[in-house]
């Protein structure tokens, strides 16, 4: 029998199945497209969930089977809406994406893609668990989770060691009082440890960063906002929700840079303005440039400038 150890009271659902019909319809609502070949005769499965906020955690059991997600129809992107992260808790897997193959053995991990074909095969009985990640916060951590997607990540290594106990201790965690005020703190933690597991977890030529996600968000948020200068709207929640990353992540990053998201916005309009100022010469208006560069107010703007350059936009144009 495929039995839980944890105690009943420690997580949300559980679905005891012996069916493999009935098996295929419960997995299939609980990770969506999903199709289970196995033998009928003697078939059990066992499916148990827990719930943290943004973080949705599975454990499950089966008789030996092949699991496969099929390719969804329509625009890939309108599919592409979260990673799952497996661990091997018992037995072991052959997990195929995207052309890769990754062996997993007791506490192995690998990131799947949930919006594209995968297969997992298991030829004895196992048990897996399943953390499910928002993937605007993994794309945010790893800039460029694809370049893991379907490796394996061995436990050998630290960073995906520490990772494999943190989920296997997430998962073993009684229920507390207050359990959701901690909710953003464990999806911040899970994705830390995930971006570690990257860095020692990849073997030597697979040809793949070590370091990988931070630079290039800082990047992309910094390119974002230098392309925006002219938009009067441009906000730190903006930015965020357009790069789906939260706004105290924007802030953390300028933050990194000894400075604030508004605070940067504001020098490199001033920037834009000098150099706006030294091109034209006489010609123009400072009101409508003032304007154009998301200043509301000419005085504003006047009083900004020349707290950067030392003189007011019109003397500086003169000089």
């Amino acid at each position: 029998m495929l039995q839980s150890s944890l105690p009943r009271d420690a997580f949300i659902a559980r679905t005891v199945i012996q069916r493999l019909d009935d098996w295929n319809g419960v997995v299939n609502g609980a990770f969506e497209n999903l199709t289970v070949d196995a033998a009928r005769d003697g078939f059990e499965g066992v499916l148990d969930v827990r719930r943290f906020g943004d973080l949705d955690l599975s454990r499950v059991a089966s008789s030996p089977a092949v699991v496969r997600r099929a390719r969804p129809g329509g625009e890939p992107s309108a599919h592409r809406r979260y990673f799952k992260l497996h661990l091997q808790d018992l037995g072991s897997s052959l997990n195929i994406q995207d052309g890769h193959e990754a062996v997993l053995r007791p506490g192995d991990l690998m990131l799947c893609d949930s919006s594209r074909p995968y297969s997992i095969r298991f030829d004895d009985p196992n048990r897996m668990l399943v953390l499910r990640l928002p993937e605007a916060r993994v794309v945010a951590r790893l800039g460029d989770p694809d370049a893991i997607v379907g490796r394996r990540l061995g436990v050998e290594g630290l960073g995906a060691s520490m990772l494999s106990a943190f989920v296997r201790n997430l998962w073993a965690a009684p229920p507390m009082a207050g359990e959701a005020d901690c909710e953003g703190a464990l999806l911040d933690a899970a994705l830390n440890l995930l971006a570690a597991a990257c860095g020692s977890g990849a073997s030597a030529n697979d040809g793949r960063p070590q370091q990988i996600g931070e630079a290039q968000m800082k990047d992309r948020i910094k390119r974002f906002i230098d392309d925006n200068l002219r938009d009067p709207d441009l906000s730190v929640s903006g930015v965020a929700r357009t790069l789906g990353v939260s706004p105290r992540y924007v802030q953390m990053v300028f933050a990194a840079m000894a400075t604030t998201p508004l605070a940067y916005i504001r020098r490199k309009r001033l920037q834009l303005a000098a150099q706006h100022l030294r091109r034209h010469g006489p010609d123009g208006s400072i009101t409508d440039l003032s304007f154009s560069l998301g200043f509301n107010d000419l005085s504003h703007f006047s009083r900004a400038f020349k707290a950067r350059y030392g003189v007011g936009p019109r003397e500086y144009r003169a000089g």
